[in-house]
C-alpha cells in the first residue's frame, strides 16, 4: 500500500524501553472458546490446555510474545481470583507466567472491561439501560442480548437445565446451522451478553480485579478490551446515574440525550475516565507493566458515535493503543469468491482507515496491531501481517484455530521479523510470496491465488 503509516521513534520508545529492539512477534490465546476458534464457549476445554505444549510451539514458529485472555465477554476469570468468577478452578495465567518467565517470552494479559455476561446476570443494576424504544427491548430495560458469537454445546448426558446451573446467562435458544457469514457461524445454545454502565459498581469490580491480578502474577503488559459501549446501541446508558450526570454537565441539553454532540462528548469522556482507572490500578501495583487499549477500526462517526473511543483521550491516559484489525472474518476465498472478495474489500478498507486515522492516536502514541489467523487462509494472514505493521511488528489472533499450512508461514515469517529491528518497514510483498511458494508446495491450497496459477503456467 502505498503511503503505509510508520511509527516514529518516539511512538516507538516505550516499545524499546520495555521490550528491547527486535520487532514483537505475538500470538494470542482464548481459553473458553474452545479448540477451532472464536465460536463456542466451553470450560471443559480450558482443562484440556497444555501450556508447556503451548509455549513451545510459538517458540518453534519464531514467535517472540504470548497473549492470553483471562478475562472474556462471558465474564469468567481464568485465574486464582478471590474477586472474580472462575467455573473452570484452574489458573492458566500462573501456570503460563511461569513458563513465559523461565524461557524469556513476553508475557501478555487481555482483560474484558464493560462487557460481561456473568455480572450481568449477577447484578443486573450495573448493566447499561436502554433509552429508547428496539426491536427486542423497551426504553428502560436493561441492556443483556444473545451474544453475537459464542454457543454452547450440551454435551452428552447433560441437559439444558443443568449446563444452565453452570452457565447461568445461557438461553433455551439455539443456533442449527452455520453459514458463511459471520453472524451466522456459530452454532448450539445463545448465552446472552451484557454491557455494564461505566457510571456504575461494575467499575469498582473492575478496578479491584485488575489490581488483583496485577498483584499476583509476572507480566509485561495488561491490556484493555471492550474498553466501549456496545457498538449495536447508540442509546446505551439511560440509568437515572448518567442521566443525572449528563444534566449537571450539561444542564441546557439535559432533554436532549441522543440528539446533541453533548451526548457523544459525555459517552466518550466514560469511557476515558474508566481507562484512566484502568491504568492506574495497573501502575499502583507496577509502573513498568504496560497498559494498552483495543480499539475497533472504523471512521469517526463508529467511533464517536456508536462506541465512543476517543483515540486521543485513551492514548492518553494509556501506553499504547491495540487496533483490531481482522479482515477476514468478513470473508475467505476459501469460501467462495465472494466472501474472498469481501475480505480483499475490507483488508483494502482496513489500510485506508489506519493511514487516514493514524493521527487521532496523537503524535506520542505507540500503536501495535493484531490481526486474525483464523477464519482466513495463508495468504489472507500474510497479508494483514505486512498490512498492519508500522514499526513494531504485528499480532496474530489466535492459537486455537490456526491451521497448520498456516502455522508454517508464521515461523517463516517470524524468521523474517527475527532479522528486523524496530523501525524496519514490513517485509515486502515479494517475500511473502516466497514464503507462499515454500507453503503450498507443502500444503497445496485450497484456493489457488492468480499469481501463483501464472507461476504454474510459465513453469508447465
Amino acid at each position: 500500500m502505498k503511503n503505509h503509516p510508520m511509527l516514529s521513534e518516539i511512538q516507538m520508545q516505550p516499545f524499546r524501553m520495555h521490550l528491547g529492539d527486535k520487532k514483537i512477534y505475538s500470538q494470542a490465546l482464548m481459553p473458553v472458546r474452545g479448540p477451532l476458534g472464536f465460536r463456542k464457549l466451553d470450560y471443559e476445554f480450558v482443562n484440556q490446555i497444555n501450556p508447556k505444549e503451548i509455549i513451545d510451539k510459538i517458540i518453534d514458529h519464531n514467535f517472540n510474545s504470548f497473549g492470553l485472555v483471562v478475562k472474556d465477554t462471558d465474564g469468567a476469570t481464568i485465574a486464582n481470583t478471590k474477586i472474580g468468577w472462575n467455573p473452570t478452578g484452574r489458573d492458566l495465567v500462573q501456570e503460563f507466567s511461569d513458563i513465559c518467565e523461565k524461557k524469556n517470552i513476553v508475557f501478555m494479559l487481555s482483560i474484558t472491561n464493560m462487557n460481561d455476561a456473568y455480572k450481568g446476570w449477577q447484578h443486573p443494576e450495573t448493566v447499561c439501560v436502554h433509552i429508547k424504544d428496539g426491536k427486542t427491548h423497551k426504553a428502560g430495560d436493561p441492556g443483556m442480548h444473545p451474544e453475537g458469537e459464542m454457543r454452547v454445546d450440551l454435551p452428552e448426558g447433560v441437559t439444558l437445565e443443568e449446563m444452565q446451573k453452570k452457565i447461568p446467562f445461557l438461553t433455551d435458544k439455539i443456533d442449527e446451522k452455520t453459514g458463511a457469514s459471520r453472524g451466522s457461524r456459530g452454532q448450539g445454545y445463545i448465552p446472552l451478553t451484557a454491557f455494564h454502565c461505566p457510571r456504575s459498581e461494575h467499575i469498582d469490580y473492575m478496578v479491584d480485579l485488575v489490581k488483583e491480578i496485577a498483584s499476583n502474577y509476572h507480566v509485561h503488559g495488561i491490556l484493555a478490551d471492550y474498553i466501549r459501549y456496545h457498538h449495536g446501541y447508540r442509546d446505551f446508558c439511560g440509568c437515572e446515574r448518567c442521566r443525572t450526570a449528563f444534566a449537571e454537565q450539561y444542564p441546557a441539553k439535559a432533554d436532549k440525550i441522543l440528539k446533541c454532540k453533548e451526548w457523544d462528548q459525555f459517552r466518550m469522556a466514560n469511557i476515558v475516565e474508566y481507562g484512566r482507572k484502568f491504568n492506574d490500578a495497573v501502575k499502583s501495583v507496577d509502573e513498568k507493566i504496560s497498559t494498552s487499549w483495543f480499539n475497533l477500526p472504523g471512521p469517526r462517526i463508529y467511533s464517536r458515535k456508536l462506541v465512543s473511543q476517543d483515540y486521543l483521550g485513551l492514548t492518553n491516559v494509556m501506553d499504547s493503543a491495540i487496533p483490531m484489525n481482522y479482515p477476514y472474518l468478513a470473508g475467505t476465498v476459501d469460501d467462495g469468491k465472494k466472501w474472498g472478495r469481501l475480505g480483499n474489500i475490507m483488508h483494502w478498507y482496513f489500510q485506508k482507515n489506519m493511514a487516514h486515522r493514524f493521527k487521532d492516536y496523537g503524535e506520542d502514541a505507540s500503536i501495535y496491531c493484531i490481526t486474525n489467523s483464523v477464519e482466513c487462509n495463508a495468504e489472507e494472514m500474510l497479508k494483514s501481517c505486512i498490512g498492519y505493521d508500522y514499526g513494531i511488528g504485528i499480532a496474530l489472533f489466535k492459537y486455537y484455530g490456526t491451521k497448520e499450512d498456516q502455522w508454517y508461514a508464521c515461523k517463516l515469517y517470524g524468521g523474517l521479523l527475527d532479522q528486523q529491528k524496530l523501525g524496519d518497514r514490513p517485509p515486502s510483498r515479494e517475500q511473502i510470496r516466497e514464503i507462499l511458494r515454500k507453503v503450498y508446495e507443502k500444503y497445496p491450497p485450497k484456493v489457488i491465488p492468480r499469481w501463483r496459477k501464472k507461476e504454474l503456467k510459465k513453469l508447465a
